[in-house]
């Protein structure tokens, strides 16, 4: 069988255009050794503070299934282990040199795998994470359809992401943030500048968190709900794979 060669660097195929997988992970491959670096800085550790509240909304239980996917060095499957111990939890990404380093720093199991073509039974997991991978994957539709396979009835998704800005005042605090701050940090902290101008260029042409929500509704989840969690920069969206009766706290939501 023949191996398709790495991509060369340049310009990384964005949200809508066609064969973008070989690329994106090839960049992800090249920037792992300084991900975490660049993921404190550009965001002054708010990060971790969206991936507390990411895995805080899914409630999970001791003895339930999650899965981190595009788990990248694994932050959001630690921060799931640290809330819940007893939670059985698993990183899995398409970059085996950023899942390793996860794995190192973790020690949680890690899976290498397509998230269009995951590796896993249908209803293995009780939660699926996503944190910043959803506009990364070469076919949204495709994506969330794999998420509800392997989520079991009633079975929660998480998702943070960089989503498109809407309203005017969003695009500009998402404009200063994305032309000045990203450029600026990448060119001094990552070996690999073009990656972060990739970043920009992703958020811009990705779904805006609306689109999001009203994607997820159509792959088959229901109880879809989302929330700005920085403007213009960083939005969370709550699902729940159809098939179960709605928890409390959604029928008081109406």
């Amino acid at each position: 069988m023949r191996v398709p060669s790495t991509p060369s660097r340049g310009a990384v195929p964005l949200p809508g255009e066609a064969n973008r997988g070989l690329a994106v992970r090839a960049m992800f491959d090249r920037i792992a050794p300084s991900y975490d670096l660049l993921n404190r800085v550009m965001t002054l550790r708010v990060d971790q503070r969206w991936r507390r509240r990411l895995v805080r909304d899914l409630a999970l239980h001791s003895g339930q299934r999650l899965l981190d996917l595009c788990a990248g060095t694994m932050d959001v499957a630690a921060e799931a282990r640290r809330q819940q111990p007893g939670a059985c939890v698993l990183g899995a990404d398409f970059s085996l040199p950023m899942l390793a380093r996860g794995a190192k720093k973790t020690g949680l199991p890690a899976a290498q795998a397509d998230a269009l073509a995951l590796p896993f039974p249908d209803r293995t997991f009780d939660a699926v994470t996503v944190a910043f991978g959803m506009r990364n994957l070469e076919a949204l539709d495709r994506g969330l359809a794999e998420l509800g396979r392997v989520l079991r009835p009633g079975g929660r998704l998480g998702v943070l992401e960089f989503f498109r800005p809407e309203s005017q005042g969003s695009r500009l605090v998402h404009g200063a943030y994305n032309r000045l701050a990203l450029p600026v940090l990448g060119r001094v902290l990552s070996p690999d500048p073009d990656a972060y101008r990739y970043l920009v260029a992703s958020m811009e042409r990705f779904a805006s968190r609306p689109e999001f929500e009203e994607a997820c509704w159509s792959a088959g989840f229901e109880g879809v709900r989302g929330e700005t969690l920085f403007p213009g920069v960083c939005g969370l969206v709550v699902a729940r794979r159809a098939g179960a009766c709605p928890l409390p706290d959604e029928e008081a939501q109406g």
